[in-house]
């Protein structure tokens, strides 16, 4: 389980590595952010990293149901959140990534054990298996509450799920868009940092990010979505006018605090997922050559 908390915890240092983020922190500034930097998620990784293995090696000891397993996954969660919160003086760097890759390390642990296997599509599966009856639970309670989230008050007023939507639907932006395209990016040899560039601009065109939806409106969102497209036809990371309009949009996101941070975190999950595809091949090679 050494190399899920290995793998987690580098997926989360990849993210905030990759430049130039418009309007995220990364290695050249802080974005649209006033309370962190480069050095503050590098602190926020380190800090989650022992509470990912844990989360892996409870999936591969479990011997009970999916969404019990969930339930246990959180109590590790909520005790990584203050070690976060220790590290970095109070600054929320990665809650949502915590979420999301550290029920893709308990399923990861749980799949090797069951299944010998780190298969994407059993992955995702499983995570669904795992959540879904929670957290749609607590959707319904959303609807009756009054004291809710930023997240949690966009799906009472628009039905708008975020990352639990993702999460319930097996990560399906995940795994029919940015992993796909970061998979044959980096198979056709291109610079992983401008791939994974490029992956974002993806997930910035494509998904509602509900960061930027509370923070900003919809009008916002949709300049957003525009502009990801826009880039994109351009060639994005991958051409010399590319880059040139990114780092011009990075100088807009960061002057009117535009930050990306839901995409940032599927951004996470893609280099998490892809990583762990990697570990099913060689496992998959081993258990060729011994039989």
């Amino acid at each position: 389980m050494k190399q899920i908390k290995l793998l987690a915890t580098k997926a989360l240092l990849e993210e905030v590595h990759t430049t130039p983020k418009p309007g995220l922190v990364d290695r050249l500034g802080s974005g649209g952010h006033t309370d962190m930097d480069y050095h503050t998620f590098e602190k926020s990784a380190y800090a989650l990293e022992p509470y990912f293995g844990e989360m892996g090696e409870l999936g591969n000891v479990w011997k009970g149901s999916l969404p019990d397993l969930f339930r246990e996954v959180r109590k590790i969660g909520l005790k990584a959140e203050e070690a976060m919160f220790s590290a970095t003086r109070g600054v929320n760097t990665h809650k949502g990534m915590l979420f999301s890759v550290g029920i893709l390390c308990a399923v990861s642990g749980y799949a090797t054990s069951q299944y010998n296997s780190s298969d994407t599509d059993l992955l995702c599966s499983l995570a669904t298996d795992m959540t879904k009856h929670t957290l749609e639970d607590e959707f319904r309670q959303i609807l009756k509450s009054t004291n809710s989230t930023h997240g949690e008050e966009l799906y009472a007023k628009q039905g708008i799920r975020g990352i639990r939507g993702e999460v319930i639907d097996g990560f399906v932006s995940v795994r029919k868009l940015s992993l796909p395209w970061y998979a044959e990016y980096l198979r056709q040899g291109r610079d992983p940092n401008l791939a994974r560039l490029q992956v974002l601009l993806a997930l910035m065109a494509n998904v509602t990010d509900t960061n930027v939806l509370y923070r900003h409106g919809a009008k916002t969102l949709e300049y957003v979505q525009m502009s990801a497209h826009h880039i994109l036809q351009k060639g994005g990371a991958f051409t010399e006018d590319g880059m040139k309009l990114i780092e011009e949009l990075d100088r807009v996101f960061t002057e009117r605090r535009i930050s990306c941070g839901g995409c940032a975190d599927l951004l996470g999950v893609t280099i998490f997922l892809y990583d762990l595809s990697l570990l099913d091949k060689e496992a998959s090679a081993v258990r060729v050559v011994n039989y």
